[in-house]
């Protein structure tokens, strides 16, 4: 009589090794776990207890209200957002891609060969812009679990943080701040909420766009600017052209406040007295509100050299409509980052060009950057972020 076998260890014998198994620790998405889920090598007990550990990373006692025909995940005691990137650093896809154009023919070139290299270059531009749109994408979908673990809106998200108002922090950015404290959120997650927020809500005018211009669009996206292209879709020439008018509007501020002051010295680009202006005057949220029945002009000065606005020349009704809490908002964003910054890695864990957004951020814009070596460019930038931390420090500790 042939020996009988179980069906659990005919099954285990089915089962294949480690090696065949592609490892769970590359499944991001719902659809790599649904696929594994109804293979024939593993139980389905398995698949649930690892859905189940993922899904929980992220997860928070406030979301757990949306209810499901399966049955509902347990969530951790204390959800902590433990992210896989350095403590300050968001991920690549956070930044434009690399532009891959073709290079520049002689002018001696013919007429077939120039034509032949502008089809490349929009080319280019179409495969930069749908890289991009990726990006926005894949960065909607990692952030999505962390909106819902801090409590925020995850289809029509708002950018971080939320405002706290003219009289003292408010119940949402107190709720959200405790929030983002005990999920030991670090920068590098911070910032990518903050981007993905930003970027996408720009994703479906720009979407459009590409849809119906293609390789056309850097024509009309050097109209619109970058009121409707995301953080992520801007090609170099576009960030220069920025970096450019903030510039000249911040030299204009900064002529207008030395006015003020009485002095025939023009402050220099870079100084500690343009250092001290852009992180104790125009970065303080006390000082903004201090001076809000004082002049509008203030207010007006601080948004340019923060390239908050386009123009000094605004009616105050519209300044108390819009700008002054714009700049308190973004006075209030960078004490956040610094913060954040501080309490992780620090400046020294910054790459090249996170150091390059964190000093545009804060208002140190150069137009000779082009013309730098790029490490002396990031040497500089390096210095003075050092700068600012110092000057900053006062408002850090006292707030």
């Amino acid at each position: 009589m042939a020996p009988t076998i179980c069906g659990r260890c005919a099954a285990s014998g089915l089962r294949p090794s480690q090696r065949q198994l592609s490892s769970t620790k590359s499944w991001r998405f719902d659809s790599d776990i649904r696929r594994q889920k109804h293979s024939a090598f593993r139980p389905r007990h398995e698949f649930d207890k690892i859905h189940s550990q993922i899904l929980c990373r992220y997860a928070s006692s406030s979301s757990s209200s949306s209810s499901t025909k399966n049955k509902p995940l347990k969530a951790q005691a204390e959800p902590k957002l433990s992210s896989i990137l350095a403590d300050v650093n968001p991920p690549a896809s956070t930044r434009p891609p690399a532009l891959d154009r073709p290079p520049t023919l002689p002018r001696n070139s013919s007429i077939w060969k120039r034509f032949g290299w502008l089809i490349s270059t929009g080319r280019a531009f179409l495969r930069f812009y749908k890289a991009g749109l990726k990006n926005v994408y894949q960065n909607q979908k990692v952030t999505r679990p962390m909106r819902i673990a801090l409590g925020l809106p995850s289809f029509l998200p708002t950018s971080m943080p939320p405002a706290r108002g003219h009289h003292g922090p408010s119940s949402s950015s107190t709720a959200l701040i405790s929030q983002m404290d005990s999920l030991k959120m670090s920068r590098a997650d911070f910032q990518l909420v903050r981007r993905s927020a930003y970027d996408i809500r720009r994703m479906i005018p720009f979407g459009l766009i590409l849809l119906v211009c293609g390789e056309f669009t850097p024509l009309l996206v050097a109209m619109l600017g970058n009121a409707v292209t995301p953080f992520v879709c801007r090609l170099p020439k576009q960030n220069d052209k920025t970096r450019k008018n903030r510039h000249e509007l911040k030299r204009q501020a900064l002529l207008a406040t030395q006015a003020d002051l009485g002095s025939a010295t023009p402050i220099p680009s870079g100084s500690d007295q343009e250092l001290e202006w852009l992180a104790k005057n125009f970065g303080s949220r006390d000082v903004i509100i201090e001076k809000s029945s004082a002049s509008a002009q203030f207010v007006l000065r601080g948004c340019a050299a923060f390239g908050l606005v386009k123009s000094l020349n605004r009616p105050p009704w519209l300044v108390s409509l819009v700008y002054r809490p714009r700049l308190i908002r973004w006075a209030e964003y960078l004490e956040l980052d610094d913060k954040m910054l501080l309490r992780g890695s620090g400046v020294k864990a910054l790459n090249a060009e996170e150091v390059r957004i964190a000093v545009e951020e804060r208002g140190g814009v150069w137009l000779d950057d082009a013309e730098l070596d790029p490490v002396d460019r990031e040497a500089r930038n390096r210095e003075w972020l050092a700068r600012w931390f110092a000057a900053r420090r006062s408002i850090l500790e006292g707030s």
